[in-house]
Protein backbone atom coordinates (compact mmCIF):
# COMPACT_ATOMS: atom_id res chain seq x y z
CA UNK A 1 0.00 0.00 0.00
CA UNK A 2 1.40 3.44 -0.91
CA UNK A 3 2.54 5.67 1.90
CA UNK A 4 0.49 8.85 2.30
CA UNK A 5 2.78 11.81 2.99
CA UNK A 6 0.16 14.40 3.93
CA UNK A 7 -2.60 14.76 6.54
CA UNK A 8 -5.30 13.79 3.99
CA UNK A 9 -5.41 11.76 0.79
CA UNK A 10 -6.62 14.84 -1.10
CA UNK A 11 -3.67 16.90 0.14
CA UNK A 12 -1.30 14.03 -0.69
CA UNK A 13 -2.63 13.91 -4.26
CA UNK A 14 -2.41 17.71 -4.57
CA UNK A 15 1.23 17.67 -3.43
CA UNK A 16 2.08 14.90 -5.86
CA UNK A 17 0.35 16.74 -8.69
CA UNK A 18 2.31 19.89 -7.84
CA UNK A 19 5.56 17.91 -7.81
CA UNK A 20 4.72 16.35 -11.18
CA UNK A 21 3.90 19.75 -12.67
CA UNK A 22 7.18 21.20 -11.38
CA UNK A 23 9.10 18.24 -12.78
CA UNK A 24 7.42 18.54 -16.17
CA UNK A 25 8.12 22.29 -16.29
CA UNK A 26 11.79 21.76 -15.40
CA UNK A 27 12.17 19.12 -18.11
CA UNK A 28 10.37 21.25 -20.69
CA UNK A 29 12.51 24.31 -20.02
CA UNK A 30 15.76 22.33 -19.95
CA UNK A 31 15.22 19.83 -22.76
CA UNK A 32 12.10 20.79 -24.74
CA UNK A 33 8.59 19.39 -25.05
CA UNK A 34 9.78 16.17 -26.69
CA UNK A 35 11.58 15.25 -23.46
CA UNK A 36 8.40 15.48 -21.38
CA UNK A 37 7.07 11.94 -21.01
CA UNK A 38 5.29 10.16 -18.16
CA UNK A 39 8.50 8.23 -17.49
CA UNK A 40 10.77 11.29 -17.40
CA UNK A 41 8.33 13.33 -15.32
CA UNK A 42 7.85 10.46 -12.89
CA UNK A 43 11.59 9.93 -12.56
CA UNK A 44 12.19 13.63 -11.90
CA UNK A 45 9.42 13.69 -9.29
CA UNK A 46 10.52 10.43 -7.68
CA UNK A 47 7.51 8.40 -8.82
CA UNK A 48 7.07 5.37 -11.04
CA UNK A 49 5.75 5.97 -14.54
CA UNK A 50 2.61 4.00 -13.66
CA UNK A 51 1.93 6.46 -10.83
CA UNK A 52 2.07 9.38 -13.27
CA UNK A 53 -0.86 7.84 -15.17
CA UNK A 54 -3.01 8.36 -12.06
CA UNK A 55 -2.69 12.10 -12.74
CA UNK A 56 -2.39 12.30 -16.54
CA UNK A 57 -3.64 10.14 -19.39
CA UNK A 58 -0.81 11.02 -21.76
CA UNK A 59 2.14 13.28 -22.51
CA UNK A 60 -0.33 15.62 -24.22
CA UNK A 61 -2.28 15.88 -20.98
CA UNK A 62 0.88 16.79 -19.08
CA UNK A 63 1.73 19.54 -21.58
CA UNK A 64 -1.85 20.82 -21.74
CA UNK A 65 -2.00 21.05 -17.95
CA UNK A 66 1.29 22.96 -17.87
CA UNK A 67 -0.04 25.46 -20.41
CA UNK A 68 -3.39 25.71 -18.63
CA UNK A 69 -1.61 26.50 -15.36
CA UNK A 70 0.43 29.24 -17.06
CA UNK A 71 -2.66 30.73 -18.70
CA UNK A 72 -4.63 30.62 -15.42
CA UNK A 73 -1.82 32.33 -13.51
CA UNK A 74 -1.37 35.06 -16.11
CA UNK A 75 -5.11 35.55 -16.52
CA UNK A 76 -5.29 36.17 -12.77
CA UNK A 77 -2.33 38.55 -12.94
CA UNK A 78 -3.81 40.49 -15.86
CA UNK A 79 -7.23 40.66 -14.21
CA UNK A 80 -5.63 41.94 -11.00
CA UNK A 81 -3.60 44.57 -12.88
CA UNK A 82 -6.55 45.79 -14.94
CA UNK A 83 -8.82 45.83 -11.87
CA UNK A 84 -6.28 47.95 -9.99
CA UNK A 85 -6.40 50.44 -12.87
CA UNK A 86 -10.23 50.47 -12.89
CA UNK A 87 -10.61 53.82 -11.08
CA UNK A 88 -8.51 55.50 -13.78
CA UNK A 89 -10.74 54.29 -16.61
CA UNK A 90 -10.54 51.99 -19.62
CA UNK A 91 -7.38 53.56 -21.10
CA UNK A 92 -5.50 52.85 -17.84
CA UNK A 93 -6.82 49.27 -17.87
CA UNK A 94 -5.58 48.82 -21.45
CA UNK A 95 -2.17 50.19 -20.46
CA UNK A 96 -2.06 47.83 -17.45
CA UNK A 97 -2.86 44.93 -19.77
CA UNK A 98 -0.09 45.95 -22.20
CA UNK A 99 2.47 46.15 -19.38
CA UNK A 100 1.37 42.78 -17.99
CA UNK A 101 1.40 41.12 -21.38
CA UNK A 102 4.94 42.31 -22.07
CA UNK A 103 6.00 41.14 -18.61
CA UNK A 104 4.66 37.72 -19.62
CA UNK A 105 6.66 37.96 -22.87
CA UNK A 106 9.87 38.23 -20.85
CA UNK A 107 9.06 35.33 -18.51
CA UNK A 108 9.87 31.62 -18.49
CA UNK A 109 6.11 31.10 -18.70
CA UNK A 110 6.21 32.33 -22.30
CA UNK A 111 8.96 29.82 -23.05
CA UNK A 112 6.69 27.13 -21.61
CA UNK A 113 3.70 28.08 -23.77
CA UNK A 114 5.83 28.55 -26.90
CA UNK A 115 7.40 25.10 -26.47
CA UNK A 116 4.01 23.51 -25.91
CA UNK A 117 2.48 25.30 -28.91
CA UNK A 118 5.22 23.84 -31.10
CA UNK A 119 4.81 20.33 -29.64
CA UNK A 120 1.94 19.22 -31.88
CA UNK A 121 -0.74 18.50 -29.29
CA UNK A 122 -3.89 16.58 -30.25
CA UNK A 123 -6.85 18.70 -31.45
CA UNK A 124 -8.82 18.21 -28.21
CA UNK A 125 -5.91 19.59 -26.17
CA UNK A 126 -5.52 22.52 -28.58
CA UNK A 127 -9.22 23.37 -28.30
CA UNK A 128 -9.02 23.27 -24.51
CA UNK A 129 -5.96 25.53 -24.56
CA UNK A 130 -7.62 27.93 -27.00
CA UNK A 131 -10.38 28.43 -24.42
CA UNK A 132 -7.75 29.26 -21.80
CA UNK A 133 -6.06 31.69 -24.17
CA UNK A 134 -9.40 33.45 -24.81
CA UNK A 135 -9.73 33.93 -21.05
CA UNK A 136 -6.24 35.48 -21.03
CA UNK A 137 -7.37 38.10 -23.55
CA UNK A 138 -10.73 38.80 -21.85
CA UNK A 139 -9.49 41.69 -19.63
CA UNK A 140 -8.27 43.52 -22.74
CA UNK A 141 -11.53 42.96 -24.65
CA UNK A 142 -13.52 44.14 -21.63
CA UNK A 143 -11.49 47.35 -21.30
CA UNK A 144 -11.87 48.01 -25.02
CA UNK A 145 -15.64 47.50 -24.81
CA UNK A 146 -15.84 49.84 -21.81
CA UNK A 147 -13.89 52.42 -23.82
CA UNK A 148 -16.64 52.22 -26.44
CA UNK A 149 -14.68 50.34 -29.09
CA UNK A 150 -17.11 49.24 -31.84
CA UNK A 151 -15.34 45.88 -32.33
CA UNK A 152 -13.37 44.92 -29.20
CA UNK A 153 -12.56 41.47 -30.60
CA UNK A 154 -10.88 42.86 -33.73
CA UNK A 155 -9.13 45.64 -31.84
CA UNK A 156 -7.84 43.13 -29.28
CA UNK A 157 -6.45 41.01 -32.12
CA UNK A 158 -4.67 44.05 -33.57
CA UNK A 159 -3.24 44.99 -30.16
CA UNK A 160 -2.04 41.42 -29.64
CA UNK A 161 -0.27 41.59 -33.00
CA UNK A 162 1.51 44.72 -31.82
CA UNK A 163 2.41 43.03 -28.54
CA UNK A 164 3.77 40.00 -30.40
CA UNK A 165 5.97 42.37 -32.41
CA UNK A 166 7.08 44.06 -29.20
CA UNK A 167 7.94 40.68 -27.71
CA UNK A 168 10.08 39.85 -30.74
CA UNK A 169 11.95 43.13 -30.28
CA UNK A 170 12.59 42.25 -26.64
CA UNK A 171 13.73 38.77 -27.71
CA UNK A 172 16.15 40.41 -30.15
CA UNK A 173 17.80 42.30 -27.31
CA UNK A 174 15.96 45.61 -27.27
CA UNK A 175 15.50 47.31 -23.90
CA UNK A 176 12.22 45.94 -22.45
CA UNK A 177 11.31 49.25 -20.80
CA UNK A 178 11.81 51.19 -24.04
CA UNK A 179 9.83 48.63 -26.05
CA UNK A 180 7.02 48.69 -23.47
CA UNK A 181 6.92 52.51 -23.60
CA UNK A 182 6.82 52.46 -27.41
CA UNK A 183 4.07 49.82 -27.45
CA UNK A 184 2.04 51.82 -24.93
CA UNK A 185 2.45 55.02 -26.94
CA UNK A 186 1.36 53.24 -30.13
CA UNK A 187 -1.58 51.36 -28.63
CA UNK A 188 -2.98 54.12 -26.44
CA UNK A 189 -2.54 57.11 -28.75
CA UNK A 190 -5.79 58.85 -29.65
Amino acid sequence: MPRITAPTVAEHRARRHTALQAAARDILLADGAQAVTPASVGARAGLARSSVYKYYGSTGDILAQLAADVFADWTDRLRTATAAAEPDGPAARIAAYVRGHLEFARSDDRRVTDAIAAAGLPPACLDWLADRQRALIAPLREALADRGDPDPEATAALILGTLDGAARLIDAGRDPAAVTDAALAFITRP
